[in-house]
């Protein structure tokens, strides 16, 4: 398990955050995301990584869980987070 911690501003996007580096694969990764503000609302996290020879984007509302799958690879895992209100900052946590 991984713990990373990113900053989601207000309705722009934060800056990514490499989270998983792959050589082979497939791999199937768990996050969880949560805010650690005092002042939580909702956010987005965009999430990339490589499958089937291409780039996929995953988009997510969080507090949430999300699963997927990153295809065989010599590549990065990453995310950013952008806020709906105030800017807080985003733990996750990788499984």
């Amino acid at each position: 398990m991984k713990f990373f911690e990113g900053w989601a501003p207000p309705v722009v996007w934060g800056p990514w955050i490499e989270f998983a580096g792959l050589a082979g694969g497939p791999s199937t990764y768990k996050i969880d995301l949560e805010t650690l503000s005092s002042a939580p609302s909702t956010f987005e996290a965009e999430l990339v990584y490589f499958k089937d020879g291409g780039e996929r984007t995953d988009i997510v509302i969080g507090p949430t869980s999300h699963t997927f799958t990153a295809g065989s690879c010599v590549c990065v895992s990453k995310i950013r987070f952008r806020s709906y209100s105030m800017g807080q900052i985003i733990r996750m946590t990788v499984k």
